[in-house]
């Protein structure tokens, strides 16, 4: 792992940390749902899979949930797929951002 990984890792788990003693200080965990997730990809040592030929990378993940069972947590993954959805649609660098707008009658021209 590089050392910018390791020393970004600390200073994000310290975040994350201070994330969670922040709801604590209000007494605000029974209404607060946390799903934060946050990967650092080994570029470094790419593999391929032997049945597809595929390249994969490692990744060292740092998460921090807190929900009440897994229908919220079920809940919280599907709003942040749907903002994720909206945010590639209103992003002018992805083709579809150009279809939408080609259907949607708007003349790019």
């Amino acid at each position: 792992m590089k050392e910018s990984h390791k020393d970004c890792i600390i200073e994000v788990q310290e975040l994350m940390v201070a994330i969670n003693e922040t709801i604590a200080k209000y007494g605000l965990e029974e209404e607060v749902v946390v799903a934060l997730a946050v990967g650092f990809l080994n570029l470094e040592d790419p593999s391929i899979t032997p049945e597809s030929k595929e390249v994969t990378v490692g990744m060292n993940l740092l998460s921090s949930i807190t929900v009440e069972d897994e229908d919220e947590l079920d809940d919280v993954l599907s709003y942040v797929a749907d903002a994720y959805k909206i945010e590639q649609e209103n992003d002018p660098s992805n083709i579809n951002y150009w279809i939408n707008r080609m259907n949607n009658n708007g003349d790019v021209n």
